[in-house]
């Protein structure tokens, strides 16, 4: 009972919007941990290792690394983090239209969540948040 209702307070005062983002860092970091994870596994099993790929691939689990230390950075109300999740959005929202535009369909739901990611983050609700 004592750990829900500390649970509870963990959270409480947090808008809306800023919630949302939280938890979208948070989903999207698991699953591409557990997507990049497989993706290492796999790589590391391979004979023909390609220091390339592997390059990339732990570029991706960095990058999912930081997905997940915006998320608490946000929580803590850290106002640095607002910044870097708009800009880190923007970048990102960009390379999945370059993406998109080579033929990547899929690409088109990463640019919809990182401009929700902008838009709840530029909400006045989070500034008023941040700054207060």
């Amino acid at each position: 009972m004592a750990l829900q209702k500390n649970q509870r307070t963990l959270l409480r005062g947090i808008p809306g919007p800023i919630l949302a983002v939280i938890a979208i860092l948070w989903i999207t970091a698991a699953l591409g941990l557990v997507d990049s994870g497989g993706d290492w596994a796999d790589y590391t099993d391979r004979a023909d290792r390609d220091p390339i790929t592997g390059f990339l691939l732990i570029c991706l689990i960095v990058a999912d690394l930081v997905n997940a230390v915006l998320g608490f950075a946000i929580q803590m109300r850290w106002n640095w983090a607002r910044s870097y999740a708009i800009t880190l959005s923007l970048v990102r929202a960009a390379a999945a239209a370059i993406a998109a535009v080579t033929g990547d369909m899929s690409a088109l739901v990463l640019i919809a969540v990182y401009l929700v990611i902008v838009v709840l983050m530029i909400l006045p609700s989070a500034a008023a948040w941040f700054d207060g």
